[in-house]
């Protein structure tokens, strides 16, 4: 194995993600197939590597693996317009509003539900145990 190349367990410790991982990537399509020794061992090269790199990244980014291919696929075909990607990236900014108002809205209830036990007395019903079996 040149310098280069590095192992599946290598690359998986470097980056913090387990061999199944990589493995799995390889599979869906996220990497291209990864070259094998002549003992059927992996040998990441470093663009391999840096397309795992901007998996985590995009993932970190909260896309999902089918919206990582669309991106992948977007780098490959230069006929793909950057409208496509724009298109992509206004749809996460709308699922993370989304999530932001949801979390604000959980907030307000927790909030409200410990304020509520606080001011409960000691022989009253817990009023967070309460309301969240009301909820269901």
């Amino acid at each position: 194995m040149s310098l280069a190349q590095r192992s599946i367990g290598a690359v998986a410790k470097e980056i913090g993600v387990s061999v199944h991982t990589l493995r799995y990537y390889e599979k869906i399509g996220l990497l291209s197939l990864i070259a094998k020794d002549t003992g059927g061992r992996r040998q990441y090269e470093a663009r391999d590597v840096e397309r795992i790199r901007f998996i985590r990244r995009a993932q970190r980014m909260h896309f999902t693996l089918n919206e990582i291919h669309q991106l992948i696929e977007l780098e490959r075909s230069p006929s793909i317009t950057k409208q496509q990607a724009q298109k992509l990236v206004k749809e996460k900014l709308g699922e993370i509003d989304q999530s932001l108002g949801d979390l604000i809205q959980l907030k307000v209830d927790l909030s409200t539900m410990l304020a509520d036990c606080l001011h409960s007395s000691d022989d009253e019903e817990c009023p967070i145990i309460e309301t969240i079996k009301d909820n269901q």
